[in-house]
């Protein structure tokens, strides 16, 4: 496949809520992409058009997120993956590599233990790492872990916020991968596609995921990624990163990893 070829949008019609999918049909085993938190399936196609040189790649917009349903409930891991493993079956997808981004790793890591056969590799990216995620004892400090209203003002505001470290690579296109997760109202205002009590719910979900439980349990091989920050204020904090990636790869039966300096969170954009 040609780089820079657009992928096929298709939508499921075997799940229990409708799933929106992109597709880049590639020769090849199928590796499938999972996006983090409030993105969507846009945010893999930088990466997507390398990898369908040699593969079928399929990147979904998760629950809540992008064109798929959004209902008011089932935002739990186990949900969610059991939603991706139902567009596995309608779509043929088994024997390949499964990838999760953030929040998408931790997704991908309860399909991959569910699922101990349907995937030849797992790879989690910048996310799944460590044990359970602490969460707010009260409701209103979930608003403090979502991005200021202000933020969404005009699209000059979110894109400044959303590409915040990324702007060495900034361009039309990157732009357009941004703003594929929002909507720009008719008055230029922005709004997230994951609706603010939705995003809420899955934070809520992060508490209840232990990954140091189910590293055990992955018996393909692991693939750690992470992005380590070039600014000297968070040195400390890729250490600890480090750190919570080596126990982890103890953890695991067949675990390896791979760094990217001076990169940011959205490593999949940042650096494909």
């Amino acid at each position: 496949m040609p780089l820079g070829m657009k992928p096929i949008s298709r939508t499921t019609s075997k799940t229990d809520i409708s799933l929106r999918y992109l597709e880049w049909s590639g020769e090849g085993s199928p590796v499938l992409l999972l996006h983090g938190l409030t993105v969507c399936a846009e945010y893999w196609s930088l990466t997507a058009q390398i990898i369908a040189r040699e593969h079928r790649v399929i990147s979904v917009d998760l629950r809540g997120h992008g064109h798929s349903d959004k209902p008011d409930w089932g935002y739990d891991y186990e949900t969610v993956s059991r939603d991706v493993e139902q567009l596995c079956e309608e779509i043929n997808v088994e024997g390949g590599l499964l990838a999760g981004h953030s929040w998408g790793a931790g997704v991908a890591l309860c399909l991959a233990t569910s699922n101990p056969h349907r995937f030849s590799h797992l790879a989690l990216v910048d996310g799944g790492f460590g044990g359970r995620r602490r969460i707010p004892e009260r409701q209103q400090d979930y608003q403090a872990m979502m991005a200021p209203l202000e933020v969404y003002t005009n699209r000059e505001t979110y894109l400044r916020a959303a590409g915040s470290g990324i702007r060495d690579v900034m361009s039309p296109e990157v732009e357009e991968i941004l703003m594929s997760s929002v909507i720009v109202n008719p008055d230029g205002t922005i709004s997230e596609r994951l609706s603010r009590e939705n995003n809420v719910r899955i934070l809520q979900s992060m508490g209840d995921l232990d990954t140091k439980e189910l590293y055990s349990a992955i018996s393909i091989p692991v693939l750690f990624v992470g992005a380590l920050s070039g600014s000297a204020q968070r040195s400390e904090a890729n250490d600890r990163k480090r750190e919570v990636v080596h126990r982890a790869i103890e953890l695991v039966s067949n675990g390896q990893e791979c760094w990217f300096a001076n990169t940011a969170h959205d490593i999949q954009i940042h650096r494909p």
